[in-house]
């Protein structure tokens, strides 16, 4: 579970690079990338991000509470 989660959160973090690199080259040269596509793009990414991260707060059931030492 921890892996797919990893995984989610890895591949959203790189989605989210990926479109700032674009957005920022698109400064250079304009109409290289439309802005409902990195929208899109965004959306999908935090919508990983928050997949993964509520799969890492999640406990089996039954399982006990972690011990703090």
């Amino acid at each position: 579970m921890q892996r797919i989660a990893c995984a989610l959160i890895g591949s959203a973090l790189a989605l989210i690079c990926a479109l700032v690199a674009l957005l920022l080259s698109d400064a250079l040269a304009p109409g290289r990338i439309a802005p409902m596509l990195a929208f899109y793009g965004a959306c999908g990414a935090g919508v990983a991000l928050i997949l993964g991260l509520s799969l890492l707060e999640q406990r089996g059931i039954g399982l006990p509470a972690p011990a703090i030492r």
